[in-house]
């Protein structure tokens, strides 16, 4: 509690609140242990700390808010308060936080993108300084955006009475609405903009903002409102349909608009952009459903009956379809039949369960020797649990949550494995003769790894280095698309043309485990016979 300066009981919404959307896997998805929040500081090395710790830790982004009183100095330089800061401004200086301070902190990170927003009176005294003095630092800055609430002469405003202070609460809006029209990412510049419109219409300040280096059009949050309009007509809710709604029978569903076939698990195309929504009814023995995550089988390769007399193929019109919503990214409506096994499932009729991701896919063998698609679909929602890495409370004793990074919705990957494997490789591509290294301006290098037996349920493949591959973005993709496989003899070969593209590169200080290799060919191999008929190999290559 502050005792001289005005209390500001908005401030501590503000941080409870932007911490909630930054944590939503609509908007950011940022890991929980990844979201610092300080409130209250005592000091400046409670303010400062966390920030040198964040910025130390972070490779991608950091980002920086802070809301609360601002003053300014003799100089005009901007002075952040402590709840120790006298309301006099001939002594509150010396119980502030210069700017200067954190903008140190903030420019000796390595993360590629700095983004700082400030909320507080003379917040714009901020613009400017992130490179004032310090052009050696700078160099290697990528992408630097600061947005304040105000000018450099404005006081911020905080209405009595309102939850959040009036910039906070507009930028919170976006994040937790979108933007109607909005692109499906939005930039800093988009948000900015957006914002700005509502304040002055309500007589509140001007933000202002400093783009450096591009900063501000570089992909910000998810457009809430785009992923819920979903782009296409059919994709996404319905309106006035609310998750949970009960369905007597197909016709049922398809009057309410949430699924058009009369009888196909599948609705939607690859040419529109993927699947719009799909039907959990017991059709396969294959499907798993975990509630949050659904592990759904493709469909055909069936006779009247149901049994399975065919393999399926990824070119069926509904499993390609899911395999175009991997990359589309468009949600699809589950709705989940009586006929089902599932825990999830309604006593009768349908019930819809909201929109989910698909995430990726492959195949499998079944007992009677027919291949069948499988896909991972992922629920969107608006708050999930914090992921917790698996394994035995021994085996994470004393370890740094931070070192954990999110796979999926129950799966971590150690951060220190993936870290080894990409330095024992000196950070380049294993693919062929790709040969790719991502260097940032600054010098660091940082490529993508990717595990050959998927971590997440189904699969639940050990996260040790012998089952990760160091690889550019490019063949990550194409690798957990089943596009290229490996063999036995680490040779990469393109599945859509049955033919080797090159080896994979080994290094002493890595090895790449054969079981794991067997495993993600068996994914997306196809049979023999196909095989014979493209290539034209022989004994145990397929």
């Amino acid at each position: 509690m502050n005792t001289e300066l005005e209390d500001l009981p908005a401030v501590d919404r503000n941080l409870t609140g932007l911490r909630e959307q930054l944590i939503r896997p609509e908007v950011w998805g940022l890991p929980p242990q990844h979201c610092t929040t300080v409130q209250s500081p005592n000091s400046p090395g409670e303010m400062i700390g966390p920030v040198h710790v964040s910025g130390d830790e972070a490779t991608e982004t950091l980002f920086v808010y802070y809301a609360g009183h601002g003053t300014r100095d003799s100089d005009g330089a901007l002075a952040l308060a402590l709840p120790s800061t006298p309301a006099d401004p001939a002594r509150g200086y010396f119980h502030t936080v210069p700017f200067d301070l954190l903008r140190k902190a903030i420019l000796r990170s390595r993360a590629r993108h700095r983004i700082v927003i400030i909320d507080c009176c003379y917040s714009g005294s901020a613009i400017g300084t992130m490179s004032a003095g310090d052009v050696q630092t700078q160099t290697y800055i990528e992408g630097t955006y600061v947005l304040t609430s105000a000018s450099p002469h404005q006081l911020a405003r905080a209405p009595e009475g309102h939850e959040f202070t009036a910039f906070t609460s507009e930028l919170l809006k976006v994040m937790r609405d979108g933007i109607p029209e909005g692109e499906r990412l939005l930039t800093l510049e988009a948000i900015k903009s957006h914002i700005t419109a509502n304040l002055t219409g309500q007589g509140f300040p001007e933000p202002w903002a400093q783009n450096r280096n591009a900063g501000g059009t570089l992909p910000f949050i998810r457009n809430v409102a785009s992923v819920q309009a979903s782009g296409p007509p059919g994709y996404g809710e319905i309106p006035s349909v609310d998750e949970g709604t009960l369905f007597a029978s197909r016709a049922d569903l398809r009057e309410a608009g949430l699924h058009r076939p009369r009888q196909a698990g599948i609705c939607g195309s690859k040419s529109n952009g993927g699947a719009e929504s799909i039907v959990l009814s017991g059709g396969y023995e294959d499907d798993e459903d975990h509630g949050d995550v659904i592990i759904y089988t493709g469909h055909g390769g069936q006779n009247d009956h149901g049994d399975q007399i065919a393999d399926q193929r990824p070119t069926d019109s509904g499993n390609a379809a899911l395999i175009t919503s991997i990359t589309s990214r468009y949600p699809v409506r589950v709705i989940r039949g009586a006929g089902s096994k599932s825990p999830y499932a309604p006593p009768e009729g349908f019930s819809y369960d909201g929109l989910y991701t698909v995430e990726n896919y492959w195949t499998k063998v079944r007992a009677d020797g027919f291949r069948v698609l499988q896909f991972r679909l992922e629920k969107l929602q608006d708050t999930r649990p914090p992921i917790v890495p698996t394994g035995t409370p021994m085996d994470r004793a004393g370890v740094d949550i931070s070192r954990w990074e999110p796979v999926s919705l129950e799966a971590y990957r150690d951060r220190n494995v993936a870290a080894k494997v990409a330095k024992a490789h000196g950070y380049v591509c294993q693919i062929g003769e790709c040969g790719t290294v991502i260097e940032t301006p600054a010098g660091f290098q940082i490529t993508p790894t990717t595990h050959l037996k998927p971590i997440t349920i189904p699969h639940k493949g050990p996260d040790i280095e012998a089952n990760v591959l160091c690889v550019c973005p490019n063949h990550r993709i194409q690798l957990d698309l089943g596009v290229i496989t490996i063999e036995d003899d680490l040779q990469v070969i393109d599945e859509i043309h049955g033919v080797p593209i090159g080896e994979l590169h080994v290094s002493p200080g890595h090895k790449v485990g054969l079981e794991f290799i067997r495993y993600h060919r068996e994914l997306f191999r196809r049979r023999r016979g196909d095989c014979l008929k493209i290539c034209g190999w022989r004994g145990d290559r397929c």
